[in-house]
């Protein structure tokens, strides 16, 4: 088996369907399975998916989350890769072959690899980013101080997509992939772990790849495949729960991947800039608020 494809599915029975559709159509020349792992649906997605022979289909009796559900379609992958793919995604060539073809020729050390995505109007959208740092965080989650901490010299470059890493070759290097589409070296993957599953959701494609590149492997972006991400149309997007979960997965990969007295500091600025700048929001209600920042504290 050249390619085990993970699909996470969580009462998105249309859209996963289309992904699926769209797979099938566009890969050949090249032995894949596909495990789909539905993190206990409750439309009629396990009715839909326990029929489809195309899928290997698990049904997980709880939410899992991201990476844990990714963990569990890992476990009985037979596949010489893994490509973990967002059910709000389109392949739009035989992207699975491309990708296969680049790693089988590349450097052992490039553990994984993405592509540039684009959404519906092929628009290029998230696909790769730098590690959460002090500033970047409170740059990327506090928005309301970005003109304060211009006038201190503190600037961020971008976050998420910056052009500096891009050149004029078939690939280039980057700090981490978007687990929304990442071509992942088995063997690496099963030395060194896959996700951490502390993390519920978000994060966890960044600490896999900042666990990876610390044991000397890289990511790269490759240029040939071409998939369209439906970005944030599994998920319910501005949710005060999306917020949280969000900010506690940061929390988790800053007290994982950086010292002691590095991340008491982080957290006394973030939680200083982050709960001011939420309470200047007018997205949200007194009490919703309160609620929220009463959580945030609590971290």
């Amino acid at each position: 088996m050249d390619v085990s494809i993970i699909i996470v599915t969580y009462n998105t029975r249309q859209m996963t369907a289309e992904c699926i559709d769209s797979v099938c159509q566009k890969t050949f020349g090249i032995d894949y399975e596909i495990i789909l792992v539905d993190n206990a649906s409750s439309d009629d997605s396990k009715a839909f998916f326990e029929k489809d022979e195309r899928v290997k289909y698990i049904y997980s009796q709880e939410n899992l989350g991201f990476g844990r559900a990714n963990n569990l379609g890992a476990g009985v992958a037979q596949g010489k890769y893994l490509f973990l793919l967002n059910s709000d995604t389109l392949l739009e060539n035989n992207a699975v072959k491309l990708f296969y073809d680049f790693m089988e020729k590349a450097d052992r050390q490039i553990a994984c690899c993405g592509c540039l995505l684009t959404d519906e109007n092929h628009r290029r959208i998230h696909s790769f980013g730098s590690f959460h740092t002090l500033t970047n965080a409170i740059m990327e989650k506090c928005g309301v101080f970005e003109k304060i901490f211009r006038l201190f010299g503190l600037r961020q470059t971008p976050k998420y997509d910056n052009p500096k890493f891009e050149n004029s070759q078939d690939f280039f290097e980057v700090p981490f992939v978007t687990g929304a589409a990442l071509f992942i070296r088995k063997e690496v993957s099963d030395k060194y772990g896959l996700f951490d599953p502390d993390y519920f959701m978000y994060s966890e494609d960044m600490d896999l790849q900042c666990r990876y590149s610390k044991s000397g492997f890289k990511s790269v972006i490759i240029k040939t495949p071409q998939i369209v991400h439906l970005f944030g149309k599994s998920t319910k997007k501005g949710s005060v729960k999306k917020k949280e979960m969000n900010v506690k997965s940061l929390f988790l990969y800053m007290k994982k991947q950086y010292s002691s007295i590095y991340f008491i500091f982080f957290s006394i600025l973030f939680k200083v800039f982050y709960c001011l700048s939420f309470s200047m929001s007018r997205s949200y209600s007194l009490n919703e608020k309160v609620s929220h920042i009463k959580f945030i504290i609590r971290l």
